[in-house]
């Protein structure tokens, strides 16, 4: 597996903190600026409301904002165990544009299955799902460093990347299947639709590299 500093993951990372510092800094103001809903994006589609430039711009920014600590903090780990290999395997340019087309699909698969759907959705993870698709791709004997707890202990193990993968991805089908008929601020088939992506595109870049 690919090893050594990754500096577009680096990036990535620090923009992600630094729009939370923004969001931090304007309130929730913000998200009436660049926040983006499934259904602006319908209506786009269906009718043309909207500007194509002016919507990819709030779903590329939005793919950068986060909700709280947790979302983003949980975000950014996730992306620093899985971009640095990707980066490395892809090259620093390609991973980039990977990384902000992944951004795109997963909002557009969270607007397939929730089209009327008001709420803003923000966040890294549909495009952290994409990385995690294709690091399964090109690493599936690597080993994942988890924390595994157990009553009131506290284990460290290692556990195969494509079974930590197919564990989380199982997770997200589950939830994502119980919130089709129901309200949620998770936007589950982002995530989906991500890694989804994120299998397609490391398929390809293996096999025909």
């Amino acid at each position: 597996m690919p090893r050594g500093f990754a500096p577009a993951t680096a990036l990535i990372i620090l923009l992600n903190f630094g729009m939370f510092l923004e969001e931090l800094h304007i309130g929730e103001g913000i998200f009436g600026l660049f926040g983006i809903s499934p259904l602006d994006i319908y209506l786009y589609l269906t009718k043309g409301t909207g500007n194509i430039l002016a919507l990819h711009r709030s779903i590329l920014i939005s793919g950068f904002m986060h909700a709280g600590y947790i979302h983003l903090f949980g975000n950014m780990i996730f992306l620093s165990v899985f971009g640095p290999a990707v980066e490395k395997r892809i090259g620093m340019v390609r991973y980039v544009l990977f990384y902000l087309v992944a951004i795109v699909v997963s909002f557009y698969t969270h607007t397939i299955f929730y089209p009327t759907s008001a709420v803003p959705v923000v966040g890294a993870s549909g495009a952290i799902a994409a990385v995690m698709g294709a690091y399964l791709v090109f690493n599936p004997k690597a080993k994942i460093l988890t924390i595994i707890p157990l009553l009131f202990l506290i284990e460290v193990i290692e556990i195969p990347s494509v079974v930590f993968i197919l564990i989380w991805f199982t997770l997200q089908g589950a939830n994502g299947y119980l919130s089709i008929h129901s309200h949620t601020t998770v936007a589950w088939f982002s995530h989906i639709g991500g890694f989804i992506m994120g299998l397609i595109a490391g398929a390809n870049l293996r096999w025909f590299r």
